[in-house]
């Protein structure tokens, strides 16, 4: 499973085999700590490496808009306005379609770290992930590969 750092820290080879990995149903399938949608009332959904690279290379899941950082837990919930172009990578959406509370978690580039904000609109990163083409996963191939493993 591999963790959001080591995707950042790996960046440039992502980027250089993006095309071999959202083709390759095995690779695209990579399990990501952390990497997930759980918005009400639609339900909660893994995300892949492929739906993260598909997302943030089409600058999709790129947060450009203003959003609110969530303060640490000593400042009792305080919000503080936030926006950076080209640095905040969205990889946990967590909140509510309906009222679009939310708490999501962003990489920054420029500071290495994840950081939780609150955005705009859970709904409108739902429905772009929603948009997104996965490959085909052949059944029988899976099957067999379990199969073998044990």
């Amino acid at each position: 499973m591999l963790t959001i750092a080591e995707i950042f820290s790996n960046l440039s080879f992502y980027q250089d085999n993006y095309l071999s990995i959202i083709q390759d149903p095995e690779q695209y399938q990579t399990a990501v700590e952390d990497a997930y949608i759980q918005v009400w009332p639609v339900g909660t959904q893994n995300l892949y490496l492929g739906d993260l690279l598909q997302l943030w290379f089409s600058d999709k899941w790129l947060i450009n808009s203003p959003c609110q950082l969530l303060l640490d837990s000593y400042s009792k919930g305080r919000k503080q306005a936030f926006q950076r172009d080209h640095d905040l990578y969205l990889y946990q959406l967590n909140g509510s379609a309906l009222s679009g509370r939310n708490n999501s978690k962003v990489w920054s580039i420029s500071e290495h770290k994840k950081l939780a904000v609150s955005l705009d609109s859970v709904f409108k990163y739902l429905c772009i992930y929603k948009g997104t083409s996965r490959p085909e996963v052949d059944f029988a191939a899976l099957t067999k590969s379990f199969k073998s493993a044990s």
